[in-house]
C-alpha cells in the first residue's frame, strides 16, 4: 500500500534574505582577496581626495566669513561716523562716507552669498565615495 502523501509546507524563510553558500562564499572572497585590497585601496585614496577637497572649502568658509565679519564691522563703524558728519557742516566728509559705506555693503554681500554657496556644496561631501561604494555592494551581492 502507498502510503498517504503529506504535503509539508517548505521551509518559510524571510522576505528579502539571501540563502549563501558559505564554502562557496568563502572560495569567492579568497580568490578575490587582491582585488578586494586593491579596491579598498583606491577607496582609501579617494577618501583622502574629499577629505582634501572638504577642508578646502572648510577654510574658504572660514575665511569668507572673516572677510564678511570685517566687512560687517566697518559698515556698522562707517555708519556710526556717517551720523556724526550729519553733524558737522561740510560739503565732502557725507558722500565720501557714503561711498565707504556702500562698498563695505557690497563687500559684506558678496561674502555672504559666497558662503551660502559653499555651505551648499556641504551635501555633496564624499558623494563620489558614496556612489563607488554603493556600486561595489551592489556588484558582490549580484556576485553572490
Amino acid at each position: 500500500m502507498d502510503k498517504p502523501q503529506t504535503s509539508e509546507p517548505p521551509s518559510q524563510q524571510p522576505s528579502g534574505t539571501i540563502n549563501i553558500d558559505l564554502l562557496n562564499a568563502i572560495h569567492i572572497l579568497r580568490s578575490a582577496g587582491g582585488a578586494l585590497f586593491a579596491q579598498a585601496a583606491l577607496h582609501g585614496q579617494l577618501i583622502q581626495v574629499e577629505w582634501a577637497e572638504e577642508k578646502s572649502r572648510l577654510l574658504k568658509m572660514l575665511v569668507i566669513t572673516l572677510l564678511g565679519f570685517a566687512c560687517l564691522v566697518c559698515v556698522m563703524l562707517f555708519v556710526g561716523t556717517l551720523v556724526l558728519a550729519f553733524s558737522w557742516e561740510t560739503a565732502y566728509r557725507i558722500p565720501a562716507v557714503m561711498v565707504l559705506i556702500a562698498v563695505y555693503g557690497i563687500g559684506t554681500f558678496i561674502a555672504w552669498r559666497r558662503l551660502q554657496f559653499l555651505s551648499a556644496l556641504g551635501g555633496q561631501a564624499f558623494a563620489v565615495t558614496r556612489e563607488e561604494l554603493a556600486a561595489d555592494i551592489a556588484l558582490i551581492r549580484s556576485r553572490l
